[in-house]
This record gives C-alpha cells, sequence and structure tokens, in this order.
C-alpha cells in the first residue's frame, strides 16, 4: 500500500499498544473502562489519519479539538469515579469470580422468563415474515432487502435476541443439573443466533459478542488473553462472514471504487471495515462544522418521543434531518454527535463526562460488591464504550428495550444469599 504513516497515526498506535502492555500486570484487568475506551478510540483515531481513502480530509486543528473533546470528557468522567474509589477496597478479578460463584438465582423464572422471551423473539420473526414475505438473507437482494425488514411495534421483539442468548448462558452458568433445561437453553440459543443471522444485521450480533465476552471473563476462569484474541479473531470472522453474503464481492469492489479506496483493488476486502471505522468521524467532523441550529434533545431521548409516537411529527415539525451533511454512502457520526447536535458544546463536554462518571461507578461498584446485576449491568457499558466510535445506542428505543428486558429479568430472579 502507497501511503506514509504520519506522526499522529503513530502516536495513536503507540498508545494503543502501550494500553496493550498493560495487559500483562499481574492482576490488571484488561476490561477496565479506561483501557476498553483508550484502547478503542487509540485504534480508531489511528486509523482515520491513515487517510486511505479520498473521500477522508485533513483536519483543522480546531476539529481536532472537536473530535478529542467528545473522549477527553468521558475519560475525565472515568477519572471522577477512580478518585472518587481511591483507597477503597476492590476485589482481584478472581476473588470477584470466586464470589460470583456463590451468588443464588431464581432458576425456574429464570427458566421460564428465557421461554417467555424466545415465545416474543419468534412471534415478532414470524409477524415480521408474514407482512414482508421473505427473510433478508434468501431474497433476490439481501443488502436491499434486510433496510427494509422492520415493522414499528412488533419489530422490537426480535431485539430479544442479545436477552435470550445473554440470560441462556447465565442459567448455564449459575445453575447446577438441570440438564435437560440446559440442553433446551442451549438449542434455543443455536435456533435464536442462527435465525438472527438470517436478518442480516451486524449490530446486535456485536452486542451479543460483547455480553457474553464480558460475562465469561468477569464470572468464569475461561477468558485469558489468548481467549480474547481467539474470541476476537471469530467474532470478526463471523461479522466478514456476514457482510460477504450482504454484498457479495461484486458489490465490495464497487464498494471500493466508490469509497475512492488508494491501495490496491487486491485489498478491496479492506474497504468495508475500514470505512465503517473511519467514516463515522468524519462524518461528524463534516456535519459538525456546518450545523448552524441544535435540537435540544430530540435525539438524545430519541427512544422516548418514539414511544410515545412523537418521534416524526417533532422531527417533520421542525425540519430535523436525521443524517444531516453526507458527503458519501456512509451515515454513521459516533456516539458523541447525538450530544452535540442536541446541545452543542455543553451537550459534548457534560453529557460523555456524566455517561464515563456512570460507567466508572458501575465499574468500581462491581469490583467492590461483585453481583450478576452489576456484571450485567458493565456488560452493557462494555458495549457501548467498544462501539462508542460508531453510534450512540442510548437513544434507540431497540436499546432501552433490551436494557429493560434485563432489567425484569434480574429483579424477578436474583436471589440474596443466605446470612451466615
Amino acid at each position: 500500500m502507497d501511503f506514509v504513516m504520519n506522526w499522529i497515526s503513530v502516536a495513536f498506535f503507540t498508545v494503543a499498544l502501550l494500553i496493550c502492555c498493560t495487559f500483562f500486570r499481574k492482576d490488571s484487568d484488561f476490561l477496565s473502562p479506561s483501557r476498553v475506551f483508550g484502547f478503542t478510540w487509540s485504534v480508531v483515531l489511528a486509523l482515520v489519519n491513515l487517510k486511505l481513502s479520498r473521500l477522508q480530509f485533513n483536519w483543522t486543528p480546531i476539529e481536532w479539538v472537536y473530535v478529542l473533546m467528545g473522549p477527553a470528557s468521558f475519560l475525565i468522567g472515568l477519572f471522577i469515579a477512580y478518585v472518587m474509589n481511591v483507597g477503597t477496597p476492590l476485589w482481584s478479578i478472581d476473588e470477584m469470580r470466586q464470589k460470583i460463584k456463590t451468588q443464588k438465582i431464581n432458576n425456574e423464572k429464570l427458566f421460564y422468563l428465557i421461554l417467555f422471551g424466545f415465545f416474543v423473539y419468534f412471534i415478532g420473526y414470524l409477524v415480521i415474515y408474514l407482512v414482508k414475505g421473505y427473510i433478508p438473507i434468501f431474497s433476490l437482494h439481501p443488502a436491499a432487502a434486510r433496510n427494509d425488514y422492520f415493522i414499528f411495534g412488533v419489530g422490537l421483539f426480535t431485539h430479544t435476541m442479545p436477552v435470550i442468548v445473554f440470560f441462556s448462558l447465565i442459567y448455564l452458568i449459575f445453575t447446577d443439573n438441570n440438564h435437560s433445561k440446559k440442553w433446551l437453553l442451549k438449542l434455543i440459543m443455536f435456533v435464536t443466533i442462527l435465525t438472527y443471522l438470517f436478518l442480516l444485521q451486524r449490530y446486535q450480533l456485536i452486542m451479543v459478542s460483547v455480553l457474553v465476552f464480558t460475562l465469561l471473563y468477569y464470572s468464569t476462569w475461561r477468558i485469558r488473553f489468548r481467549t480474547m484474541v481467539l474470541f476476537i479473531m471469530a467474532g470478526v470472522i463471523l461479522i466478514y462472514s456476514v457482510a460477504t453474503i450482504r454484498t457479495g464481492k461484486i458489490i465490495q469492489l464497487a464498494l471500493y471504487i466508490t469509497s475512492e479506496m488508494k491501495f490496491s483493488p487486491r485489498f478491496a476486502f479492506i474497504t468495508e471495515p475500514y470505512m465503517y471505522i473511519v467514516m463515522n468521524v468524519e462524518n461528524f467532523v463534516h456535519a459538525m462544522s456546518k450545523i448552524d441550529y441544535f435540537s435540544y434533545g430530540a435525539y438524545t431521548f430519541d427512544w422516548f418521543f418514539a414511544l410515545i409516537q412523537l418521534k416524526y411529527p417533532i422531527k417533520e415539525y421542525f425540519g430535523f434531518v436525521d443524517n444531516p451533511f453526507l458527503f458519501s454512502g456512509y451515515n454513521t457520526y459516533t456516539f458523541f454527535w447525538t450530544f452535540y447536535r442536541d446541545f452543542g458544546i455543553i451537550g459534548i463536554s457534560l453529557i460523555p463526562m456524566g455517561c464515563g462518571l456512570i460507567v466508572g461507578s458501575v465499574y468500581y461498584s462491581m469490583r467492590r460488591n461483585p453481583s450478576i446485576e452489576l456484571i450485567s449491568f458493565y456488560c452493557v457499558s462494555v458495549f457501548v464504550m467498544v462501539m462508542s466510535f460508531f453510534v450512540n445506542p442510548l437513544g434507540f428505543l431497540w436499546f432501552v428495550y433490551i436494557v429493560a428486558w434485563m432489567v425484569m429479568i434480574l429483579k424477578f430472579t436474583r436471589k440474596r444469599a443466605d446470612p451466615a
């Protein structure tokens, strides 16, 4: 490839490498929020600055300030949480795993709630199929079909998939005996994931992968650095396979051409993952410099307005454009765009700081007093941090739907340990 890696990319790659080096410290937690978030954004900013596409452009110093403001504010929030917990005794990761194994859950309630979740998922899947008359993977034009495969209301039911898989795994980990029920849940997990793959949706597959990985890491001894690498490789292969089914080789080459990549066509398969990472930040910079009015919460609280059926009337009345100032076929803007377009500088500085403080507080609460509930909420936090370069899921109704499911199941199945 004919490009020169500039000093900014070198600096961010170096930061990412240094974060990786801390993984080898004794008793280090490689899923701590500062490591997860810092590594994610170091790699993203390093890749962005390679400018492998002619659709990318060089940023001014003030644009760099805006780009860094959101991640820096989030890290400040994490640091505040750290300072608030300085001197507080924390359990080591091994001690956490030991303690978690002693926690009790209501096996019967959990089992039937998972079955109910699977029933809801199946109903949603069936209704959409009957209305649409096809399943995306088996249609003539899979890439186009998957974008239109949704019905408001019942479409939410298919988003129960991460809940089914996550809590089935919790049942398998924390329940002894009940082998017949465990086999049934394994079958349900397989059917759920397989049928969801047919929808050619990757985002929730990434979500469930992160949730499962984080849960296994904090509650079992099955995740080590080697298994982490293997898990990530398997995830990349899975996601790339879904992308290949969606697009095909010819469309991959077309994507390479339309993205105006600077490297050889032999590496056209790199185009989609690279552009899906970097164009979020590029879109953020491009739109941020042109937006001349703010939407004051319409997108931060999009899930609420969608729930009360005011989402589209509000957008129509005020003339809001969901994806303004696009200059390519990529239409996402990073986690921080929602806060900027709603509240400007105040939004991009204070709200991410608050998010970082909340994530840090959940993390240190989990390390002080490990529980299935806190681990579950931190699993969601890890997903949000890992995908913060892509979109802001906090404003989506489907995300709130999944979290509501998790809260309900945890509330009804948690048992307190018997007093000694």
